[in-house]
């Protein structure tokens, strides 16, 4: 089941970038940066049978969940979408 919801993300996502009209700004970014997150947890769902995550970081007695490169990509790239649909100006339509 992860692996379609996987190849549906990724079927939307090179959808909407490719609608993008072939500009490079914040959208386009936050969206490539999910795809390659989703693509490299798909991957490893493929060959592994399951996500690996390798990154643990703590600071004394707490510990933050384990999580992997392509976590953070998708992480990223969320926070760019909301960041740019929160901050951004309306735009002007001339006639």
């Amino acid at each position: 089941m992860l692996i379609a919801l996987s190849l549906a993300a990724i079927a939307v996502i090179v959808f909407l970038l490719w609608k993008s009209s072939y500009r490079l700004n914040l959208t386009v970014v936050g969206l490539s940066l999910i795809l390659g997150g989703a693509a490299g947890n798909f991957w490893d769902r493929v060959i592994r049978g399951r996500v690996v995550d390798f990154l643990h970081f703590y600071i004394r007695q707490y510990t933050w969940p384990d999580f992997n490169v392509a976590d953070s990509a998708i992480v990223v790239g969320a926070i760019i979408l909301i960041a740019e649909i929160l901050f951004s100006r309306p735009r002007v339509v001339e006639e």
